[in-house]
């Protein structure tokens, strides 16, 4: 009695294992296999994002210490006047011209294993006013003359402002209005004689910063001249470099003319915020190591897929089949591929650490494939394909433009591939 009820399980039993070893069965189990992979990856995923904020709290801590974006705005002479109130409010007088040279000098801050770049702006300024001191209540025993500032600014170095040739100190630090929050940088106050109609002003400092500079053109004609050793610059705004200056050797440099129409040099204004020429330089990284490590995971699922194809047309070419536990190892050594690439990265650079860690899992499952295969020329195949799937990854990683169009074609001639050895299949 009892043989003949255990032989309707073994039966079932010798059913189910002959459908897993069957092509369509091979192919289920595959998927499913896949599946239970996406737990780690998730982790992987995880880490890469946790590693990438904490280089955001590092690189917010440096620039909030060595300084942040710098936004230039220029020389002004400020001079008390009368509104008719009790207040006194301020005229701005802006150049009728100005040039600014600006030496941009970039350098890595180190924290750990975090690095970011940050630069040194030297900048030595020349302009020309051309004030008309009509208003009767103004006060030119009382006049400044001063630099306009965000209140982010890190000033590491400023010298004597030159007055028609007559040096004076920097000596005080306020708001350029009582209700603005504008830093000015101004002179003590001095006379101006009422007939003055030209005033040229020399000017020379040092501003910390990182992350982009900002200029605006608040004079009528406006001229920046840079030059730095930063090798990637991204230029931004409404204003772009005259395309005949932008030179590139050991850094760049370039120079930007800024017409400033609607500027009335000659009368003051009670706002400095009406300009609208403004030209922005990124000394930012374009693309970092986390961002290659993110983009890179994100085909973690196809490079899975397609390295299981290759050891599934193996069993169906080789006549011989793979153990699950097999296909599972596999899959947490292609995983175990994007931990490799992210701690390495964060040492040695993205490029290094890619080939580190591919050549490591290449060797890890040659020899896993040697052992499990036991031949030599279906361990060169999984060799050759797995070098082949990883070449095609890092082009596919590195290309911004034209990576979907790369990613289509790759695609195309990889099933190509499998229709090819698939297409005499029978179930």
């Amino acid at each position: 009695m009892e043989n003949q009820q255990a032989t309707p399980n073994n039966k079932e039993t010798g059913n189910w294992v002959k459908f897993l070893n069957s092509s369509f069965g091979r192919f289920l189990l595959i998927g499913f296999i896949t599946l239970l992979l996406l737990a780690p990856l998730a982790r992987v995923i995880w880490l890469i994002k946790e590693r990438k904020e904490r280089a955001e709290e590092i690189k917010n801590e440096i620039r909030s210490e060595w300084g942040d974006d710098f936004n230039y705005s220029g020389i002004v002479i400020r001079v008390p006047v009368k509104t008719g109130k009790p207040q006194t409010g301020y005229l701005f007088f802006f150049p009728e011209t100005e040039t600014n040279n600006l030496n941009v000098v970039v350098n890595a801050k180190k924290r750990g294993i975090y690095h970011f770049p940050v630069f040194q702006c030297h900048i030595t300024s020349k302009s020309v006013f051309t004030p008309l001191f009509s208003n009767p209540g103004i006060d030119l025993k009382h006049a400044q003359i001063g630099l306009l500032a965000q209140p982010g600014t890190h000033l590491s170095d400023i010298r004597k402002i030159l007055i028609d040739g007559k040096p004076m100190d920097i000596e005080e630090e306020t708001f350029s209005t009582p209700k603005q929050t504008k830093l000015f940088y101004a002179t003590a106050p001095f006379a101006i004689d009422q007939s003055t109609t030209q005033i040229q002003v020399n000017f020379h400092y040092s501003v910390n910063g990182s992350g982009k500079i900002i200029l605006k053109g608040h004079a009528k004609k406006n001229r920046f001249n840079m030059h730095s050793n930063w090798k990637k610059p991204s230029f931004s705004g409404n204003s772009l470099p005259d395309p005949d200056s932008f030179k590139v050797k050991n850094g760049f440099s370039c120079s930007w003319n800024m017409l400033n129409i609607t500027q009335n040099a000659k009368k003051g204004s009670f706002t400095h915020d009406g300009t609208r020429n403004r030209a922005s330089i990124n000394f930012l990284e374009n693309v970092d190591h986390y961002q290659l490590n993110e983009r890179t995971v994100k085909y973690a699922i196809l490079v899975i897929l397609l390295t299981f194809t290759v050891f599934y047309l193996i069993e169906l070419i080789g006549n011989m089949l793979i153990h699950p536990v097999h296909y599972f190892m596999i899959g947490l050594s292609l995983i175990l591929f994007y931990v490799i690439l992210l701690s390495f990265s964060e040492q040695f650079g993205f490029i290094v650490s890619y080939l580190v860690a591919s050549l490591g899992i290449l060797t890890l499952l040659s020899w896993y494939s040697w052992s499990v295969l036991r031949s030599l020329k279906f361990t060169l195949t999984v060799f050759i394909a797995i070098s082949l799937l990883y070449c095609f990854l890092y082009v596919l990683v590195n290309l911004e433009t034209y990576a979907l169009i790369v990613g289509c074609i790759g695609l195309f001639i990889v099933l190509t591939a499998i229709m090819s050895f698939t297409r005499r299949l029978r179930l």
